[in-house]
């Protein structure tokens, strides 16, 4: 079966969401994209879209992840304006009260191939506490300009510049970061082929084009 329609995938859009932890390859979060993968899937087989050889006994029998393991090669383009992205981003900090918050705001602005993020952390709660000795649980502003790269089946951020609290970010302060949240995401512990073939940033919003299976 290939599938080629454009609809919104959310792990997809994980990939560059500041969340308040980087994303891991636990197994929980792999059954999430597994169901996500289904729940994709299915809706896009209720809809009019280009379809070739679709199986559309799927919907009968029920889309099960390992019926399309077997059976499928799945292409999903996906299509995120700046402001659906913004709206995830926001329902992801709110998802946790604001005393475990590391993020209390994270307000984007997509350029040319990179990200304008800014708002409010938390230093003392970022993971692996690299700032014990803050004793304010206060949130400091911050600003940062970034930038995604793909490297076979890891997806890593970059930090092209940033300050918090009006103070530039230095190159140690840089590396806390990234090597907290990188890599985002690494396909390759799945268990199953996941590519990213094409994305594009562009202040019109997030493309995103790949393979499952």
């Amino acid at each position: 079966m290939k599938i080629k329609k454009s609809f919104y995938i959310l792990t997809i859009l994980m990939l560059i969401s500041s969340k308040s932890y980087a994303l891991n390859m636990s197994n929980h979060v792999i059954e999430h994209f597994k169901r996500t993968i289904c729940q994709c899937c299915e809706d896009a087989l209720k809809i009019n879209g280009e379809y070739k050889n679709n199986g559309n006994d799927l919907l009968d029998t029920g889309v099960v992840f390992s019926k399309l393991k077997q059976e499928c090669s799945i292409k999903v383009a996906a299509d995120i304006s700046q402001d659906e992205f913004q709206q995830i981003i926001n329902n992801e900090i709110g998802r946790s009260s604001t005393a475990r918050r590391v993020f209390n705001q994270a307000n984007f602005i997509f350029d040319s191939n990179k990200i304008t993020v800014n708002g409010l952390i938390n230093l003392k709660r970022v993971p692996g506490n690299p700032f014990a000795l803050f004793s304010t649980d206060e949130f400091s502003p911050y600003s940062a300009t970034i930038s995604i790269s793909i490297s076979g089946s890891i997806i890593n951020l970059s930090i092209i510049d940033g300050n918090i609290n009006g103070q530039e970010m230095t190159p140690e302060l840089k590396k806390v970061f990234l090597d907290w949240l990188n890599p985002l995401w690494d396909f390759s512990k799945l268990g199953f082929h996941c590519e990213i073939k094409e994305y594009r940033i562009s202040p019109m919003g997030l493309r995103v084009v790949g393979t499952v299976f």
